[in-house]
């Protein structure tokens, strides 16, 4: 690592710090609530042996001799008891979901986790389950609600999954957690940036923060590489001057957005300079938007660039993560980047929803369909026309997903690029459009894993230039957050309507 960050030692030092700090403040906790325990039992026992006050006896007035006397209503308020610290949560939490056998549901009541956590971003009613008349997920608080087991396993049954899905993640994040390169990135090649930051999104989708007992120290030092790479170049890649930088920034700023999102909310120690590099990276985004309302390669902010769709949506999705974390750029407004970029990806719908790689109708794509989709909903335009043909696209042409099945940009059988985008659309439609789809890719993704967590060999779309170690990560990486769709949204990965 570079002097622009702290070391990972001495991050991974501050962390056991961090957890023995905690620790100890627990079992203080505890040892005060037996202490008011034994003491609220004595002051019990004292009031039971105070004698009762004698009877009142009641003379009868003669009427008028007193006003009428209103008789107050008395309304019973309950408090809700504190929860213990956001860090034993999660090193409890990641104790517990990372077991080598299958996570059943618990037949338990619990508690509503607290929604402190929620930035006041709705995403809609139409989450999984709901009647489909919304654009997104309607969880505020999301973000808490995922870090506790019994409210993820919920969650997970109630939109369709079984705990098969859960088993299938957790054996996925070991399988990866063994493939993450010394330097704390994964992958290899030009793409080593946008594959260490989508490994992280996997991992932050589960709730895995730099406190979690078996990831944590693969979670900090992957933030750690990218953040390093942002201070010492203009964007975060190993390879700046490439065209697909694009790419490569797009994907990293959009998991450093998370990563700095759950540092912030849930109490975690900081990170030397994620903040500052989270907010050039959004700033980068904003800045070099194109006057056509997309990105193109190379980050080329003149007309006539190579502008195109499938580059618009990761950095979209970059966006609304910066947005829910409350980021703060410098160089722009992220809502009105976002209101741009709609108009541009309403240029490439066409009249069967399809959308097209390049706007009006310029190379039209099946493995494009979910991220015209998702981007409107992430712009706040997840209910009009060009949404909704591409949501019914979605629902009449995606009937299963058939792992190992094609190749190519016309794959609607198994390209798991166009999956992961279409999953999340369809869940943040809900209705009969979720229904359906989760039909298509759950079994099949899940049959699709070997016994040691990885994922056969299965189209992930187009990629120039992968290399086979970067295209097994990628691989691995969409199958694992579309199974994590089922509780993976933040707010911000969703439609924003209170913001639209």
């Amino acid at each position: 690592m570079s002097l622009h960050i702290e070391s990972t030692e001495d991050a991974l030092a501050e962390l056991k710090k961090q957890r023995v700090k905690t620790l100890t403040a627990a079992i203080s906790v505890s040892f005060l609530g037996v202490a008011l325990m034994g003491l609220l039992l004595y002051l019990v026992h004292i009031i039971v042996a105070i004698p009762e006050d004698p009877p009142m006896v009641a003379y009868a007035t003669q009427e008028g001799d007193n006003p009428d006397i209103d008789t107050p209503e008395v309304t019973q308020t309950t408090q809700r008891p504190s929860s213990s610290s956001t860090a034993a949560q999660v090193k409890v939490i990641a104790a517990v979901a990372t077991a080598d056998v299958a996570v059943v549901n618990p037949d338990i009541e619990v508690d509503v986790p607290s929604e402190e956590l929620s930035m006041g971003i709705d995403i809609g009613d139409g989450f999984g389950t709901g009647t489909g008349d919304g654009d997104g997920g309607g969880i505020p608080g999301i973000l808490s609600k995922r870090c506790d087991l019994n409210d993820r396993m919920k969650r997970i049954a109630e939109n369709g999954g079984t705990p098969q899905c859960e088993e299938a993640v957790v054996k996925s994040l070991r399988w990866l957690k063994k493939q993450q390169n010394g330097n704390g990135s994964w992958g290899e090649g030009q793409f080593r940036a946008s594959m260490t930051g989508i490994s992280l999104l996997a991992y932050l989708a589960h709730c895995e923060t730099p406190l979690s007992e078996e990831f944590g120290e693969n979670v900090l030092k992957g933030i750690s590489f990218l953040v390093d790479l942002g201070m010492k170049n203009p964007v975060i890649s190993e390879q700046p001057a490439l065209k697909e930088i694009c790419y490569d920034h797009a994907v990293a700023t959009y998991a450093l957005c998370e990563a700095y999102t759950f540092c912030k909310q849930m109490d975690i120690p900081s990170i030397a300079n994620l903040e500052k590099v989270v907010i050039k990276a959004v700033d980068k985004i904003l800045d070099n938007q194109n006057v056509d309302g997309g990105w193109a390669y190379n980050y080329n902010t003149k007309a006539g660039a190579h502008t195109d769709l499938s580059v618009t949506g990761w950095n979209v999705q970059a966006l609304k993560a910066a947005e829910h974390g409350g980021i703060k750029p410098t160089k722009g407004d992220i809502r009105s980047t976002l209101r741009k970029a709609s108009s541009y990806v309403r240029k490439n719908v066409m009249p069967d929803g399809k959308f097209a790689y390049k706007e009006n109708g310029n190379m039209p794509r099946s493995s494009l369909v979910g991220v015209g989709v998702l981007s409107l909903q992430m712009t706040g335009n997840g209910s009009d026309s060009a949404a909704r043909k591409g949501l019914d696209w979605i629902k009449n042409n995606v009937k299963t997903l058939q792992w190992g099945q094609g190749s190519g940009t016309e794959n609607v059988k198994s390209n798991l690029y166009m999956h992961y985008y279409c999953v999340q659309a369809a869940m943040n439609r809900g209705g009969d459009v979720w229904t359906s789809y989760n039909k298509a890719f759950r079994d099949a993704v899940l049959s699709g894993q070997n016994a040691d967590g990885s994922f056969r060999k299965n189209d992930v779309g187009y990629v120039s230039g992968m290399t086979g170690k970067s295209e097994n990560i990628y691989r691995q990486c969409l199958a694992t957050l579309m199974l994590e769709t089922y509780y993976r949204f933040l707010p911000g990965t969703g439609e924003g309507t209170k913001n639209s």
